[in-house]
């Protein structure tokens, strides 16, 4: 499987990626990862190329991505380099505001949006999630978020 995280800094960008590799990990699959990070200490793309029981490279050529996992909205564009648009997963303005409101910070929609990709993709279950992130830091706040994005889009 080939996945692509695409965000700003202080989103979850790299969070997000831990958690799918981890998961992955504890299945036994192999995985390989590359993290460009290009200006994101200023507001700048995050970018994170994940290659779970593929190849050698960890980076996803232009149209081999099995999904993008969009954290900002305004790399919807560029995620489409990667893979057609049924295969992005993307964050809702509208399921932003209310995760932001109801946890009080935006690192919690990247526990959200890993909901909403678990349910496109047939390898991971919810308990390998849980298992990851009981240990993280609020780890209940990012599995309450985390069942938000599993169960409904806002």
């Amino acid at each position: 499987m080939n996945i692509i995280v695409l965000g700003v800094g202080g989103m979850g960008v790299i969070s997000l990626s831990k958690v799918v590799a981890n998961m992955a990990m504890n299945k036994d699959f192999k995985v390989r990862s590359s993290e460009i990070h290009g200006m994101a200490k200023k507001g700048g793309l995050v970018e994170v190329h994940l290659k779970i029981n593929e190849g050698l490279s960890p980076m996803v050529g232009v149209n081999q991505a099995d999904y993008v996992i969009v954290l900002d909205n305004k790399y919807k564009i560029y995620a489409e380099n990667f893979a057609s648009r049924d295969r992005l997963i993307s964050l809702k303005n509208e399921e932003k505001i209310e995760i932001i409101n109801k946890f009080g910070n935006i690192i919690f929609t990247s526990s959200f949006i890993l909901g909403k990709f678990l349910r496109k993709q047939n390898i991971f279950c919810e308990s390998d999630v849980i298992k990851v992130l009981e240990n993280f830091k609020r780890s209940r706040e990012n599995i309450d978020a985390f069942r938000k994005g599993l169960k409904d889009d806002i």
